[in-house]
């Protein structure tokens, strides 16, 4: 089976950077364009016309000319998991599954000699492999409620097309955090990738905590990526530490000892490219209790398949799969495709339980 294909891939820093895609109306997209970032099935927004085009089973032209940028705003706004680990488009919506291949180089350098045997090196080959979670939604739209809808000053179908989007937006996070457990779909999230490392218990609880107690545990949580890296991550590079919803205030706790110090302060002071994300799944993750990561966001290690630490495969944001002009009315129905987490290297990442 090929590798699957990468078409385009976000970092969660830069995606928080940019922010959602705001299409205007005078920008020319092309459809292919729009399958690089993720959406796909556009080009056939209404399904052709059988019999006599009359007026009662059609949608009139001006009311589809806002589609597009209204989708394209609902399905890249910013949600706390593409923070995290950003978003690899890759692969097909009909496909069976993503692979990942892994090549771990083997050898060892001997003493050279005229006359002795040459030390040969290898590799071990190896594949990741994470299966596809398809999911679908839809809506109708009924003549009088459009009508009804629209002296009242509302779209009904940008609304509704808005929610379905937002809807499959939320089932694509939900799989990102926690999976999906099937017998036949190996798909995990962030919360539960095998290739996690274990937890490391915090010294004390955050909230409520003491200066020293928290920046006892960010230190030690770097040291520990530090050394598991052998000295390839470095306090310079960006890293991604994450943290439960609400915890915003225990980064506010002051130093005793440098007046007007904060644990925030500080983290910038000795960690400049360390940023702050704060997810509500990160609560009570760990059998009720408190969650923090700690990764690096990219480690430049010679691998030629990706330099991310986490990947969130996502084949397809938004498919259209067709649209149906009845004579009551309109039906359209959409898709997207996720094939959840991939840790690719568990040395770049620790976790913490119990903050």
């Amino acid at each position: 089976m090929p590798v699957s294909q990468q078409k385009f891939y976000m970092s969660g820093r830069d995606i928080r950077k940019h922010g959602q895609l705001n299409i205007q109306p005078d920008q020319k997209w092309t459809y292919r364009e729009l399958e690089q970032i993720g959406f796909g099935g556009l080009s056939a927004m209404d399904s052709a016309i059988s019999g006599a085009a009359v007026q009662g089973g059609l949608i009139q032209r001006e009311m589809l000319q806002h589609v597009l940028p209204g989708l394209i705003r609902t399905a890249t706004r910013v949600r706390v998991l593409d923070e995290i680990t950003g978003v690899l488009n890759a692969g097909e919506w009909h496909d069976e599954e993503i692979i990942l291949n892994v090549a771990t180089p083997t050898g060892k350098a001997e003493l050279y000699g005229d006359h002795t045997n040459v030390p040969l090196a290898s590799y071990i080959q190896d594949q990741e492999r994470r299966g596809i979670v398809r999911f679908e939604q839809g809506f109708q739209v009924g003549k009088l409620e459009e009508a009804r809808q629209s002296a009242a000053g509302f779209e009904s179908a940008a609304e509704k097309r808005n929610a379905a989007a937002e809807s499959l937006e939320q089932g694509r996070e939900r799989i990102g955090y926690y999976g999906f457990n099937a017998p036949e779909t190996r798909v995990f999230g962030l919360l539960n990738e095998p290739n996690l490392p274990a937890y490391e218990t915090a010294s004390k609880k955050w909230k409520g905590g003491t200066f020293a107690d928290i920046t006892k545990d960010i230190t030690d949580m770097f040291s520990r990526i530090e050394i598991t890296s052998g000295g390839i991550i470095k306090d310079d590079i960006n890293i991604t530490l994450t943290l439960p919803l609400g915890y915003r205030s225990a980064l506010n706790v002051a130093n005793p000892v440098a007046r007007g110090e904060t644990v925030y302060q500080w983290v910038k002071e000795n960690y400049p490219n360390m940023r702050f994300v704060f997810s509500p799944e990160f609560v009570g993750a760990n059998g009720g209790a408190d969650v923090a990561y700690m990764f690096a966001d990219t480690v430049d290690d010679g691998s030629t398949a990706t330099s991310a630490t986490i990947l969130q495969v996502v084949p397809v944001k938004y498919q259209l799969l067709g649209s149906q002009a009845q004579i009551k009315g309109y039906l359209e129905d959409a898709t997207n495709a996720t094939a959840g987490v991939f840790v690719t290297r568990p040395w770049a990442i620790t976790r913490l339980t119990g903050i």
